[in-house]
């Protein structure tokens, strides 16, 4: 299909799905890990997947001696040591001998004290899934479900972004006065986040006092300062104008990206990531 159309979700591509539920704007899914029954946000920013420490701990998961270093969307470097997971199991899609990443999670706010850990882009890495929003499952695509999915949605490509054990996915995006930028793919973000450096190109003055400013110290202890207001200016991916937004909430901080787009975007859609096609689908639920 033409980028500039969006289809329809088939029925024949629809399998049930594992149904999720929102924890704040997270997409959480119901995972077996070895023999353990947890619930692990759905995060296609986190990098590497994550197992929590007491999680580790229970299936057995002893670090292996490597760690992984990556940098958060401000810049600070991260660290989490390395460890060969048990299978991993979401619905009927098992991934064995995936090596994730160990996570201290008890300085976590209490609204999270139900996650075990964080399911990453590095886990389909081979395998497309799909983010079915209106109908609130996930999909693990077959290749004949993918097929459907691509002749009856919009595909998008994508650049992958591979470092050790993680991987992120790279959107074209048509911001207004800016033109085609770059952005991040995260699930585990809700509004737009642009750098704060493209404010000015839209025309907005971040000391404005219209312009809702916060200052703080995030998970590791990195200073921020954080900028919210609105867009009236409709944003799109770039080439497929029908993939669009109206009227976006945007946060504005200094970051390593041009920007980073999340569920405020996405659950609008039925979303397909495809992986080994560098592409995701998105198209309309009938």
């Amino acid at each position: 299909m033409p980028l500039g159309e969006v289809g329809t979700a088939v029925a024949s591509a629809r399998m049930d799905g594992t149904p999720y539920s929102y924890l704040a704007h997270l997409v959480t899914l119901p995972v077996r890990v070895g023999d353990v029954e947890a619930r692990f946000a759905l995060d296609t920013g986190i990098g590497p997947t994550l197992l929590g420490e007491a999680l580790a701990h229970e299936v057995g998961c002893a670090t292996n001696g490597e760690t992984f270093t990556g940098r958060r969307m401000s810049g600070q470097e991260v660290s989490v040591p390395l460890a060969d997971a048990p299978p991993i199991t979401i619905g009927p899609f098992t991934r064995e001998g995936h090596v994730v990443g160990v996570l201290d999670m008890s300085g976590f706010p209490a609204s999270l004290a139900t996650l075990d850990g964080f399911l990453s882009l590095a886990f389909f890495e081979q395998t497309a899934f799909t983010v079915d929003y209106p109908r609130g499952v996930v999909v693990v695509e077959s290749p004949s479900t993918l097929a459907e999915r691509a002749a009856h949605g919009t595909s998008v490509p994508v650049r992958l972004d591979r470092q050790g054990r993680a991987l992120v996915a790279f959107l074209p995006l048509t911001v207004g006065a800016l033109g085609s930028i770059e952005v991040e793919v995260d699930m585990g973000s809700d509004t737009l986040i642009l750098d704060a450096g493209h404010a000015a190109a839209l025309g907005i003055r971040l000391d404005d006092p219209a312009v809702r400013r916060f200052e703080g110290l995030d998970e590791t202890g990195n200073a921020y300062v954080r900028c919210f207001t609105h867009l009236d200016e409709t944003i799109h991916v770039t080439g497929a104008p029908s993939l669009a937004q109206t009227g976006t909430d945007v946060m504005f901080q200094e970051i390593i990206y041009d920007g980073l787009i999340g569920d405020a975007f996405l659950r609008r859609f039925v979303v397909t990531y495809d992986q080994p096609g560098e592409r995701m689908i998105f198209s309309h639920a009938d």
